[in-house]
């Protein structure tokens, strides 16, 4: 027993890093086995394979990451890490959820690393523990696209690290090493933007003189204009909101959004793999602001600096989220911000030694074990489309998606009375998606009602005459019932459509 001992505390970050292992793979070993989810794995991955080749690293530098102008987001390293895993795994969903488990691990080390250097190890690797097994960041590991924030978080963290070491030590190494980490982070999401200003409220905190931070400063001034300019590249011909409306987004989100986040903290329940609607439990969120007054109380040997950069670093790293249109808040987005709480809670437990007595490690135990088992009950909602479109649907019954999907699932089982209810939904929430008028003409196709499949079809014209699969639908059905006139007039139409979007058209609208 001595000689085990006595190895953990020569040997401490590899115990850590075994235990870390251990623990991630113990709690989300059986996602490894999960399916695709069919939301935006199945276009990302399983739709792009001719598209994700070497040769096309330069479209994918330019394209947004779901390219064809479909999205805001300039995203290019996360299409990387599918590119990568297409050539190891094909299509094989084992090797790509592999990938979210190990950047989940790296990331959880990584901070505790970077976190140790100013905290105790012990104390460090405790609150890190819980941070692995916090069941807000479910959806970062277990849903392939939410690796996006486990990889922002890796990379914005060895920044940190490589710029505390940079400003303790001015090598060039360092230098390079955070920087070259700042500018992944950027290209894995846009939210890495505020890094800077962290790296800036260092510099004041150290004291550090006046030409270290001028330096910094332009650097990384000059790294993020040319990013800006990059990034308008990319946009480019695309719609993207006006100042106004981010602002009334922001000023609309700013309270809801952020008590629903604080309630994560310390009550994740109800959380959703699809959170159509803002809901938020105020009541919870109370109760974790509560836990921070106690805590503030309790504990008073503590850096009120340290305390206000930890929160800052929470908010700010949420309120990007907080400008766009149309918004899901997904939980797992709290997974970078909630290195900020770590930041709070280990600067007010520094000079706690009473952490280690029995009745606090009882408490630490409950969290874990509260924690994991909600981990455990959560993840499989991810395991494949099935249970993630059903569990969508029963938390989000007013989504329009939600409804669509569970009908698509009913149709490719052939129940086509029931796929057509739920299409039927989608549409009276969403009368203005296209898409949703497509996939129910293709079940009044399946059942042989051409005359309903063509009425569905021309209402969905009411509301947009640019979707190119409208007229191709269109054509079909009236080549079925024998109107060639029609199905030729629906063809051109289609052709001249698709060449004006430049959309790509299928037979059937698959709703994505």
């Amino acid at each position: 027993m001595s000689k085990i001992k006595n190895f953990i505390t020569n040997h401490f970050n590899i115990f850590v890093f075994v235990m870390f292992a251990v623990v991630i793979f113990s709690l989300y070993g059986r996602t490894l086995f999960f399916n695709f989810s069919y939301y935006d794995d199945d276009v990302l991955i399983l739709d792009r394979q001719d598209y994700l080749t070497f040769s096309n690293i330069g479209k994918i530098f330019s394209n947004t990451v779901f390219g064809e102008g479909r999205d805001q987001f300039c995203r290019p390293v996360l299409n990387l890490t599918f590119l990568i895993e297409k050539y190891l795994y094909g299509t094989k969903p084992f090797g790509y959820h592999l990938t979210n488990l190990l950047l989940h691990l790296f990331s959880v080390f990584s901070l505790f690393l970077f976190l140790t250097l100013r905290y105790d190890k012990k104390k460090t690797f405790i609150l890190c523990l819980l941070f692995a097994c916090h069941p807000a960041i479910v959806q970062a590991v277990a849903w392939i696209p939410g690796r996006n924030d486990s990889l922002l978080a890796l990379f914005i963290i060895l920044s940190c690290c490589f710029f505390v070491k940079y400003t303790e030590n001015t090598k060039s190494g360092y230098l390079f090493g955070y920087l070259f980490c700042f500018v992944l982070a950027l290209l894995t999401k846009e939210t890495a933007i505020v890094l800077p200003l962290f790296y800036f409220l260092f510099l004041l905190y150290k004291k550090k003189d006046v030409k270290q931070i001028i330096v910094n400063v332009t650097i990384l001034s000059l790294i993020i204009l040319i990013y800006f300019f990059y990034r308008k590249y990319v946009l480019s011909g695309l719609y993207s909101a006006t100042f106004k409306e981010m602002v009334t987004n922001f000023y609309t989100a700013l309270v809801p959004a952020t008590s629903k986040y604080v309630a994560n903290i310390f009550f994740p329940v109800k959380l959703s793999v699809f959170p159509a609607l803002l809901k938020v439990n105020y009541l919870l969120c109370t109760a974790s602001v509560l836990v921070f007054v106690l805590l503030f109380i309790k504990l008073k040997r503590y850096d009120l600096k340290i305390v206000l950069i930890g929160i800052c670093w929470f908010l700010f790293f949420l309120f990007p989220t907080y400008l766009m249109s149309n918004n899901y808040f997904f939980d797992h987005r709290i997974y970078v911000p909630l290195i900020g709480i770590m930041l709070v809670i280990l600067e007010m437990i520094k000079n706690y030694n009473e952490i280690y007595s029995k009745k606090f490690i009882a408490l630490l135990a409950f969290f874990f074990l509260m924690f994991s088992s909600v981990t455990l009950y959560y993840e499989q909602k991810f395991q494949n489309k099935e249970f993630f479109w059903v569990n969508a649907l029963t938390m989000s019954p007013e989504s329009d998606l939600a409804n669509a999907m569970v009908g698509q699932l009913f149709f490719e089982r052939g129940l086509y009375k029931e796929s057509e209810k739920y299409f039927l939904k989608a549409i009276s929430i969403k009368p203005t998606n296209a898409i949703h008028y497509g996939n129910l003409s293709v079940v009044y196709a399946k059942i042989g009602d051409l005359d309903k499949a063509e009425e569905v079809l021309l209402k969905s014209l009411e509301y947009t005459k640019d979707n190119p699969n409208t007229y191709y639908n269109l054509a079909l059905a009236y080549k079925y019932k024998g109107n060639k006139e029609k199905a030729r007039e629906m063809k051109e139409k289609y052709i001249e459509t698709f060449n004006r979007t430049n959309k790509v058209s299928k037979i059937v609208d698959i709703v994505l």
